[in-house]
């Protein structure tokens, strides 16, 4: 009898419908898709905030050589050519050329450097040669800050002043005039989207020009 009793219990009792079943996967489905959207920005959050601080190392290390390098130029004694005998070679928007201890090895002897924007690329580049040819033909390229820099034409990494104080027209066309060079790097992994660009700025005031 007791039997019997549990086996018409079972009969009577209902299973889940087909309804039920679809809207409990479509839940599901809403809950690991939120889940999944909220990890995917997590890690282009991460991604974004590596590669920026990674930019804003690059870009520190830079910046920091640059003052140092332009910092101490000086011309070399002696002179491997009447053209070379200068302390700045070139100066220009995104690219600068003059000598100085590059190594800074115990014998303090020159090289050639040259601190350039490749506009293509958005790369800072320092190029140095003991072949005293401004060319840089079989010079040693080192890449400082890769994909990510924004200076351009009318946003130049070097801006001049002249010994009247005044900024110089680029390229200079006398560059034993120049007395300060502002430096105003722009990094920006992505660019044209938030957030803006990081801005570091220096002025050096080379201590070995010539007076002239």
């Amino acid at each position: 009898m007791r039997a019997r009793t549990i086996r018409s219990a079972l009969a009577r009792r209902e299973g889940f419908t087909l309804v039920e079943l679809l809207v409990v996967m479509m839940v599901l489905l809403v809950i690991m898709g939120a889940i999944y959207t909220v990890w995917f920005g997590l890690q282009r959050s991460y991604s974004f905030t590596d590669e920026d601080l990674s930019a804003q190392s690059q870009a520190r290390a830079a910046m920091s050589e640059m003052v140092e390098f332009i910092r101490t130029a000086r011309a070399p004694d002696p002179a491997p050519s009447e053209e070379l005998n200068v302390v700045i070679y070139s100066a220009d928007d995104n690219e600068l050329v003059f000598w100085t201890d590059t190594d800074r090895d115990d014998v303090h002897d020159l090289e050639l450097c040259r601190f350039r924007v490749n506009l293509v690329d958005q790369t800072l580049f320092r190029d140095s040669t003991n072949d005293e040819d401004p060319r840089f033909i079989d010079g040693v390229e080192v890449r400082l800050v890769t994909n990510c820099v924004t200076n351009s034409e009318s946003k130049p990494l070097f801006t001049y002043v002249g010994s009247d104080g005044q900024v110089m027209a680029t390229p200079v066309a006398d560059p034993n005039q120049i007395r300060e060079i502002h430096i105003d790097l722009l990094i920006d992994i992505y660019e044209n989207n938030r957030p803006i660009a990081h801005e570091l700025t220096s002025t050096v005031q080379p201590r070995n020009l010539r007076q002239y």
